[in-house]
């Protein structure tokens, strides 16, 4: 049985597509994660048993990574729009 170079065509685009929208799901939960433990660090009392130079720079870490997430999604998001 032959399968035509169409449908292959449309699967892998399909497939692609696909991988597409899981790596931006994935991305967009990581930056949740990210902004809720900076949430965490700034806002629980329970926070406060961390050390407060540690929660700084917890916090600081957090941040820069989901700034690199941000323009990660950016990327991703502004190749769509592009024709």
């Amino acid at each position: 049985m032959t399968v035509s170079r169409a449908f292959v065509k449309e699967n892998e685009d399909q497939e692609s597509y696909l991988e597409w929208q899981k790596l931006l799901r994935d991305r967009e939960e990581l930056l949740r994660i990210l902004e809720k433990k900076k949430k965490y660090l700034q806002d629980d009392p329970a926070a406060a048993k961390i050390p407060e130079k540690k929660r700084k720079e917890m916090a600081a870490k957090y941040e820069a990574e989901a700034e690199e997430v941000r323009r990660l999604l950016e990327e991703m998001l502004e190749e769509t729009r592009t024709p």
